[in-house]
């Protein structure tokens, strides 16, 4: 004996599985999204991004899978003394004065910061550094407006000098990595990479199209 569904069963199914569709690609996929590294020292030597930054005494921006960032150095909040600058040790600041680790983050003049931002929205999940070292008061990684973050070796993956942050930021936020204030005299680190995460804005417009397609399907059978 042949039976038929009731339609309103079918359109109960239909919406509830548009739902669960919506929810995959709206929801996850942008949460997912795109990973994007920014490699500035592989260890022994500058690789693209840190040589088109070596040595540059303004703001300068690269751009890595359509996503620009925006770098800039700084000594004690000021960039007239202050270039960003890399070698065979490492990324880092020359304060263009004596007694400066010109390849690396240090105290030696003052409170030395590299302060970048992206042109897009995203997380930042992990930066790498190197030569860290101390247990406490050494690297400082700030957001504006947001929070700030401690690097060192206990904050460190497994005592290493590589960090999780997982940090959202927006177009434009000023995000500083710099000495801590409270470091040792002639302390330094060297930056190697920062990897972030960019929200996959075209899966979500995709997931949105796709549920009202759906939507629109299902109340045929009403």
């Amino acid at each position: 004996m042949n039976s038929i569904i009731p339609s309103s069963i079918i359109q109960h199914i239909v919406t509830r599985v548009s739902l669960i569709f919506l929810f995959q690609i709206v929801i996850i996929n942008p949460l997912l999204g795109q990973n994007i590294e920014f490699l500035f020292h592989d260890g022994t030597q500058l690789t693209e991004a840190g040589s088109f930054f070596d040595n540059e005494n303004s703001i300068a921006s690269f751009t890595e899978s359509n996503v620009t960032l925006s770098m800039q150095a700084m000594l004690d909040d000021n960039s007239v003394n202050a270039q960003l600058n890399g070698g065979s040790e490492g990324f880092g600041i020359n304060s263009n004065r004596a007694n400066d680790y010109t390849q690396r983050i240090d105290n030696g003049n003052g409170i030395e910061a590299i302060v970048f931002s992206f042109n897009t929205s995203g997380i930042l999940n992990t930066i790498d550094l190197r030569y860290i070292e101390e247990s406490t008061n050494e690297a400082m990684l700030s957001f504006d407006g947001g929070n700030q973050f401690n690097l060192n070796t206990e904050t460190a993956l497994s005592g290493q000098d590589d960090f999780t942050i997982n940090e959202a930021f927006v177009a434009g936020q000023l995000i500083s990595l710099y000495i801590s204030p409270e470091a040792k005299a002639n302390e330094n680190f060297a930056l190697e990479s920062i990897s972030i995460q960019i929200p996959e804005n075209n899966a979500a417009i995709l997931g949105i199209y796709c549920f009202i397609l759906l939507f629109v399907s299902c109340r045929k059978f009403s």
